[in-house]
């Protein structure tokens, strides 16, 4: 009798401390959405990142089109800025023969929000353009803050599985609702939200699955659907959807093949299917930085490296035949690319790209460097602050994860989230994951009555709990060190952001890990320390309260900031 009255006492404990923390997270959020403004005023749209998606969904919906030429040329009225205008956008050469602009964000996200503005718009007669705040409050309510609850709800239900006390539960809940980088970015239009829920559904349909040994066909069909969406919204995602997938085949290899394989497909078709109405090619906008494809070759008449004193005739002869109809007025000017020039031709919008390949060849490209155009932003010379690059590999590495950027320094909780990995990889799990006993007889009647694969043995001797851990470790270690590899240009910290946003679809996969490493915070000072950590990350993540497009408090700290993203 004692023991069932104190499980019930934790339990209406449990579920006060979820309701309080739910409802004041949810007004925080509310009220941040419904006050969301740019730093000029003039409309709701808090940086060249979002305001990118938002001229795709207006081309969209009001053009038919993914061209965003007219939409960066809106201006308002009283201040005649342009509100609309974007450095997150590329040019190149559509159907119709001439250059324009285009979001270089992938489409797909974009499309589906226009859907989403298109159902508003008939539903409430709000309009992006005569109702600019109305409008894009309610779309960022349903494409946010609505999927944002599902996240909590879930994280929260891993939290309240697991062997832990109230304090810890209330600790794990304040860290889900209000202590990572995901609430701050609920006031705007961007990947990492959907990406991070993505890689949280299907977290939890690999446990239900490896771990629960729940193998009904939904679980593989939502793991397959989910980290596919992961994928599309990061692309580093997809060394998790490996993972995954190879972890689905060792437990049941056929459901893995026909269902889990199968529910990838849709979401790869609408990915590559939208980027080629909206580019004319498979690859997406932000990988085009770089000559195209090889179209000819030609005898240079001398070694120079200046390439703009060449006969243009020759060229413009050669390939006509190939298919470019350029007119004898075109030009050779400098490209942003060492040692390549482009040839232009105002009459037919072509741009070809020329280099030298060797001393005495010229290779003539397709024009492949979509972010290269008049007046561009990533431009040499043009780029300002953290946009340039960290020249030194070494401190790009400490601030990424110690310094002004750090992932330890912003959110240092995540410590417990190591802790609990090392932990869970050592000895297994906790108690089971905090799987009853009702589950672990279900997942024992599954297995016995499922046909398996042969290398679910091998899943069982490891430890399934152990396994996911190894998986989350392996997709972190290597998905930060391919962002701390990359080249000068983009060692800029994801320009500027409030936190290093390429790491925030991993906060799920971490938060899984901090479930494990809170059941070690026990004693009177760890608990304090654990508190001190948690309000530094509540902190980070509420310290750009206006506008999450800013630089991170340690950075506005250590320097004033001389720009917003």
């Amino acid at each position: 009798m004692s023991n069932s009255s104190e499980s019930l006492t934790a339990n209406k404990t449990r579920r006060w401390i979820v309701l309080g923390l739910i409802v004041l997270a949810s007004v925080i959020q509310l009220w941040r959405i419904t006050h969301v403004r740019s730093n000029t005023g003039e409309s709701p749209f808090l940086s060249a990142n979002d305001r990118s998606r938002w001229c795709t969904i207006l081309a969209i919906t009001a053009n038919g089109s993914y061209e965003i030429d007219d939409i960066i040329e809106i201006r308002d009225e009283k201040t005649n800025r342009r509100t609309w205008y974007t450095i997150d956008m590329v040019q190149h050469r559509g159907p119709d023969g001439k250059q324009h602009f285009y979001s270089s964000k992938p489409p797909l996200l974009p499309t589906i929000y226009a859907g989403v503005y298109w159902l508003v718009r008939n539903t409430t007669g709000y309009g992006l353009l005569k109702d600019p705040f109305e409008t894009a409050q309610i779309i960022l309510v349903i494409v946010n803050f609505l999927p944002m609850l599902g996240l909590w709800w879930l994280m929260i239900r891993w939290a309240d599985r697991a062997n832990v006390d109230n304090w810890q539960f209330g600790i794990l809940v304040v860290l889900a609702t209000s202590g990572t980088f995901l609430s701050t970015f609920i006031v705007t239009l961007n990947n990492h939200t959907p990406g991070a829920i993505s890689a949280a559904v299907s977290l939890w349909a690999a446990e239900r699955i490896v771990v629960r040994r729940d193998l009904r066909t939904g679980w593989f069909i939502l793991a397959g659907f989910a980290t596919s969406f992961a994928v599309a919204n990061e692309l580093p995602a997809l060394l998790w959807l490996v993972i995954v997938a190879g972890l689905l085949f060792m437990v049941d290899y056929r459901k893995a093949v026909l269902f889990h394989a199968t529910a990838m497909l849709p979401v790869a078709i609408a990915f590559f299917a939208t980027n080629y109405i909206a580019h004319g090619t498979w690859r997406p906008a932000y990988s085009q930085r770089a000559v195209g494809a090889l179209v000819t070759t030609m005898d240079l008449p001398n070694d120079s490296e200046d390439l703009s004193k060449l006969q243009i005739s020759p060229i413009v002869e050669k390939l006509r035949p190939l298919g470019f109809d350029l007119s004898d007025q075109s030009i050779i000017r400098k490209g942003r690319r060492e040692a390549v020039w482009e040839l232009w031709d105002e009459a037919s919008q072509w741009r070809i790209a020329l280099r030298k390949d060797g001393s005495n060849r010229l290779g003539v490209y397709q024009w492949g460097d979509w972010y290269d155009y008049p007046q561009s932003y990533w431009l040499e010379g043009k780029k300002k602050g953290v946009d340039k690059g960290e020249p030194s590999k070494l401190k790009y590495a400490f601030h990424c994860l110690l310094g002004h950027h750090g992932i330890f320094s912003l959110t240092p909780v995540w410590i417990i989230a190591v802790l609990g990995a090392l932990m869970t990889l050592r000895s297994g799990g906790v108690s089971r994951s905090g799987i009853d006993q009702a589950s672990s007889a279900n997942a024992q009647q599954n297995k016995s009555s499922t046909s398996t694969s042969p290398l679910s043995a091998l899943v069982d001797r490891i430890g399934a709990e152990r396994i996911l851990a190894a998986a989350i470790v392996v997709t972190s270690i290597v998905v930060i060190g391919f962002y701390l590899t990359r080249p000068l240009e983009d060692r800029n910290y994801g320009g500027v952001c409030s936190g290093l946003r390429w790491s925030f679809w991993l906060i799920p996969l971490w938060f899984w890990l901090a479930v494990r490493g809170m059941a070690l915070v026990k004693s009177g000072l760890s608990k304090w320390i654990v508190i001190g950590l948690l309000l530094v990350g509540v902190f980070s993540a509420h310290y750009p309260w206006r506008n999450p497009w800013t630089s991170p408090w340690v950075d506005q700290w250590l320097v004033p900031p001389a720009q917003e993203y």
